[in-house]
Order: structure tokens, then sequence, then C-alpha cells
């Protein structure tokens, strides 16, 4: 199973994501404009204040979300390898350089306008940006730390009564980890297992999934189950992660002498999503889907397929992306199951 050219693209490097990353960028420099208008005209409404107001948020919000963009693609992976207070240090500089950088740019760009320099409405406009500034940063942070869709869910209370979805369920699973643990050491075995989730992060990412829980040397990550292109990208997604390894493979060999191999399952169907604890609050996912799932995983370590699917999963996704084969294995009995499954080997020719 060769991995492609190293020139090739990760789905989320595609034109649409190039499309929908300046659409972002565009919504969010108008509506910064608008907001930054709105609060310098409401402290001296005259021309010049508003033109201050609208230049300071326009380019506050385009050289933010540009950041910020820019921090959540190549640059991700190394930034989530940094302390938080590292890069909550680093955030704050960059977004001081952005402040400084609007405040000097308003008398250039409004000199030759006409319009009157006012010092004093620049700097209540700065400290209205700085402090805009400072609170998306804070978001950032968290939502580093709980993950985008998990905190916005928090807060939103989406899931404070249980809810019944309909889910792609992927286990990714390390091979033989007793063994490399016992080799590496339990200090060097966490030091690969920490790299190996930072770099298989950017696949899964990209495909759009969510990474739901780390539990052990697994990974276990879903996504909301639609037919068609969205969970064919669940299917893409583990030759991705293979492609990721394989790339990095000298890397690996080079510092822990061992190449990180993995083996993954693929179920759909419902689960209950709901918030679970008081001082530790999470979102929990529950259902038999989830024990299926696990028990696919099973069947790829007894069956020596490194990927298997559900007929569930192959009939959401319809057509196979380009390159991949699903291999039947045929209805199959699973630990714990009282009726069998029909599963497929997922592979590349």
């Amino acid at each position: 199973m060769a991995p492609p050219a190293s020139g090739a693209h990760s789905p989320i490097r595609g034109p649409a994501w190039r499309r929908r990353s300046a659409r972002i960028i565009a919504a969010v420099t108008v509506a910064s404009a608008a907001i930054g208008t709105a609060f310098s005209i409401r402290n001296q409404p005259s021309l010049a204040a508003a033109a201050d107001g609208a230049m300071t948020g326009a380019f506050c919000g385009f050289a933010l979300t540009s950041l910020e963009i820019l921090l959540q693609g190549q640059a991700a992976g190394r930034l989530r390898r940094l302390p938080v207070v590292a890069v909550l240090l680093l955030r704050t500089a960059l977004y001081g350089a952005v402040f400084l950088a609007a405040s000097a740019a308003a008398p250039v760009v409004l000199a030759p306008l006409g319009l009157s320099d006012n010092a004093g409405q620049r700097t209540v406009s700065l400290v209205f940006a700085i402090v805009v500034g400072l609170a998306i940063n804070f978001v950032f942070v968290l939502r580093a730390l709980l993950g985008g869709r998990t905190l916005l869910a928090l807060l939103t209370g989406r899931y404070h009564r249980p809810q019944r979805e309909d889910r792609i369920v992927f286990l990714l699973d390390l091979r033989d980890s007793t063994r490399l643990a016992e080799r590496l050491g339990d200090l060097a075995f966490h030091g690969f297992l920490n790299r190996v989730f930072y770099d298989i992060s950017e696949p899964l990412l990209a495909a759009g999934g969510e990474i739901y829980r780390y539990v052990g040397d697994e990974i276990i990550v879903t996504w909301q189950a639609r037919r068609g292109g969205h969970a064919a990208r669940c299917v893409a997604c583990l030759f991705a992660v293979v492609d990721t390894l394989a790339r990095r493979r000298d890397a690996y060999l080079r510092d822990y002498h061992v190449e990180p191999q993995f083996r993954g399952a693929l179920h759909a169907g419902p689960l209950i999503v709901g918030e679970m604890g008081d001082v530790k609050r999470e979102i929990v996912m529950l259902g038999d889907t989830m024990n299926t799932a696990a028990r696919i995983e099973e069947a790829c370590r007894a069956s020596g397929h490194d990927f298997i699917a559900s007929a569930a999963v192959i009939a959401a996704v319809g057509t196979l992306p380009p390159g991949i084969v699903a291999k039947s294995l045929g209805p199959l009995p699973l630990r714990g199951k009282e009726t069998s499954i029909e599963l497929f080997a997922l592979s590349r020719p």
C-alpha cells in the first residue's frame, strides 16, 4: 500500500477550503468595520470618527482572521505542540502587532482623504479593538483545550438535554502498543504516543472529524452521519492518516527506532449525546453504535485487516473515494452481539 506522492494535498487545502476561507475573511472584515464604525460614532458622531472606526475595525478583522486561519493551517501542528501559556503569549504578541499596525495605518490612510487626524478617537477605537481581540484570543485558547465543537456545545447548552444523533464513529488503535511501551519505557512511550496523536490530528481535522476522546493508545473520532461526500471523507481519512505517518516515518525511526502503525474501525448509527459531570463537565456519547465500533476494531485484529467498515458506513458513503476499494467479509459475529454484522475491509490496490 504505497503512499501518494509527497506533493499530494490534504483535502483541507483544496479550492473549496480556500473559497471558504476567503468568504470568512471577507465576512469578518465587513462585520468588524461595521462594529468599529458604530462604536466610534456613538462616542463621537462625525465623518472622521466613522472613517477611523471603520478602518481600524476592517484592518483588525482582516488581519486577525487571516492570522487565525494561518494558525489553524500549516502552523497548527507546531502550535499545538507548545504549552498553553506559550500559545497564549504568542497570540497576545501577534495580536498586539496587529493593533499597533492598525493604529499606525489610520493617519496614513485618512490624511490623503482630507479627514482630520483624530488621535483621541483612534485611541478609543484601538482600546475597543484590543478588548475584542483579547476576548477572541481567550476563546481560541479555550477552543484548543476543549475542541471547537465541544466548546460551542458547552457554551450554548446544546447538549444540556441529551439528544439522539446519527454519527459515524472511527476508532483508531495503535498496533503492538504493549510491546512498544515495554521497549521504549513509559516516559519515551508517552512522548512517542503524544507525537503520533499530534501528527494524525491534521488529517483527522482536515476531514471534518471531531476528536471525541483519547483512550490510552486509541483515539475516537466522530462525524455527523450524512450521506455522500461528507461520509466519503471519513473513509478517505483512514488513508490520509497512513500517508501522514508514512511521510514522517524517517523522523520516527530516527527518534524512536520504530514506525507507528494503526488499525481502524468505522461504524455508523445512533448515539445519545449529552453533558455529563459537575466539577469536570464534558460531552459524552453513549450507545450501541460506540460499542459495536469497538467490536469491529477487535475484528481487525482477528482478521488481519488494518481497516474495516460496517455495511452502515458503506451505505452512507455511496460511492467510495477514488483509489479505495471495499472487500466484503460477509456477515461476521462480533463479541457480545446477538446478530452478525456485514463488514468490509477497506484498502488501496
